[in-house]
C-alpha cells in the first residue's frame, strides 16, 4: 500500500461516531432494500431484464457516445488544459466501469425495494390514474419533481457527515472531467434512490418513456465537462459546465455551498444558493486540504491502492472529510 496524502479532522469523538454510524446505517439499508427487491423480482431472468433495461438508460449507447463526444470536445475546447492520459482520467473510467458493471445492478434492486417498501407503507402516495390530465404532461411533472429530489438529496450529502463521507469522493477531483460524473462512491448512489417517487405517485397516469430518462442522462452528465460552456440565458435555466464548476471549486472550502441542481437551475435560484460565472478564468476543483486520498499524489503504480483508500475511507472509524459542517 502507498502512503496517501489526507488530513484527519479534528472533531468530536461523538460527531465521528455519528457519522461513522450513519455511513454503516446507509450501508445497511441499501443491503435490506436490496434483499426486498430480490424478492420482489423473484426469478433470476425477470431481474436480468430489468438490469438490462437499467443499464441501457444510465449506460447505454446514447450516453456512451454523448459522453464520449464531450470528452473530445474537452480536448478542443477545454476549460483548463489536461495531458490526455492523466490519472484523473484513468480513475473516473475505473468508476464507470464499476458503476457499469456492479453498480447498476445493485442499484435496481435497491430502487425495486425501495417502491415495494413504499406501497407496503405508504400506499396512500401512490395516485390512481388521472382524468383528462395529457399524458405527456404527466412525464414534464414526473422529471421535473425528479430532479428537485435529487437536488434535496444533493444538498443532504453536504449538510450531514454521514453522506459527506461517501460523497466527498465525487468533489475530490481535481482533474475534472466529463467522467467524473460516475466518480462517485458506490453507495452514494443509495442516496438518490428517492427520486423515484414521483415515477412511483404518477405512474398510473403515464409513465416515462426510456428516451425521456436517457436525455436526462446525458444531461446530469454534461455539467461536469471540462468545458468553459456557460448556455448564455439558457443558464438561467439549465445547469452549465460553468455553472456547475463552481459547485465543484476548491475555494468553497471542504464543502460546496452554492449551484447544486442536477439539471435545472429553478431549485438553487429558489433556495437562494445559486451562483453564476462572472470570470473568464476558470476556478481550480478539488476540496482544501486534501481529506479524500486522490490519484494526483502517488505514483503510477499507486493509482489503484488510492482508490481501494477512497472506496474504503467512509467506513473508518475516524475520517478525514469529518470536518466542521
Amino acid at each position: 500500500m502507498v502512503a496517501v496524502q489526507t488530513r484527519v479532522a479534528v472533531v468530536p469523538a461523538r460527531a465521528a461516531l455519528v457519522a461513522w454510524s450513519g455511513a454503516l446505517a446507509v450501508l445497511a439499508m441499501a443491503a435490506w432494500l436490496a434483499l426486498v427487491g430480490t424478492r420482489d423480482l423473484g426469478s433470476g431472468q425477470q431481474i436480468w431484464q430489468t438490469i438490462s433495461t437499467a443499464r441501457g438508460v444510465d449506460v447505454g449507447p446514447v450516453v456512451v457516445v454523448f459522453v464520449a463526444l464531450l470528452f473530445a470536445a474537452e480536448q478542443i475546447w477545454p476549460a483548463v488544459r489536461r495531458p490526455l492520459w492523466c490519472r484523473a482520467y484513468l480513475v473516473d473510467a475505473f468508476y464507470l466501469v464499476l458503476f457499469a458493471v456492479a453498480v447498476i445492478p445493485v442499484l435496481v434492486l435497491v430502487q425495486v425495494g425501495f417502491m415495494v417498501e413504499i406501497d407496503r407503507h405508504l400506499p396512500f402516495l401512490v395516485l390512481g390514474r388521472l382524468p383528462v390530465v395529457p399524458r405527456a404532461l404527466v412525464v414534464v411533472v414526473i422529471l421535473v419533481c425528479m430532479d428537485g429530489i435529487n437536488w434535496a438529496a444533493h444538498v443532504a450529502n453536504h449538510r450531514f457527515r454521514a453522506l459527506w463521507r461517501l460523497h466527498a469522493l465525487h468533489h475530490s477531483q481535481e482533474d475534472m472531467s466529463v467522467l467524473t460524473t460516475f466518480r462517485t462512491h458506490p453507495l452514494m448512489h443509495a442516496a438518490y434512490v428517492p427520486s423515484v417517487l414521483p415515477a412511483l405517485v404518477l405512474g398510473a397516469s403515464g409513465s416515462v418513456p426510456a428516451s425521456a430518462l436517457i436525455v436526462y442522462a446525458c444531461l446530469t452528465a454534461l455539467p461536469h465537462a471540462n468545458l468553459n460552456w456557460s448556455f448564455g440565458p439558457l443558464s438561467r435555466l439549465i445547469v452549465s459546465p460553468a455553472y456547475h464548476r463552481l459547485h465543484h471549486a476548491r475555494r468553497l472550502g471542504k464543502r460546496g455551498n452554492v449551484n447544486f441542481g442536477f439539471v435545472l437551475v429553478v431549485w438553487d435560484r429558489l433556495a437562494g444558493k445559486a451562483a453564476f460565472p462572472k470570470d473568464a478564468e476558470p476556478v481550480s476543483t478539488g476540496i482544501s486540504r486534501r481529506p479524500v486520498p486522490i490519484e494526483q499524489t502517488a505514483s503510477w503504480g499507486g493509482t489503484a491502492s488510492v482508490v481501494l483508500a477512497q472506496l474504503a475511507g467512509p467506513f473508518r472509524r475516524n475520517a478525514a472529510t469529518d470536518g466542521p459542517l
